[in-house]
């Protein structure tokens, strides 16, 4: 039984820290985007 939990606990966590990951490097995809418009705007 114990067995059965703590295999559950840790494929929840693994779960959760993979969409944790993917959230973050989304948002910063997106910010390296803005950041390249901005030098883009300012003529660099």
């Amino acid at each position: 039984m114990w067995n059965m939990i703590t295999h559950f606990l840790t494929f929840t966590g693994g779960m959760s820290a993979g969409v944790v990951l993917m959230c973050l490097l989304q948002t910063g995809k997106q910010a390296d985007e803005e950041f390249e418009e901005m030098q883009r705007r300012s003529g660099h």
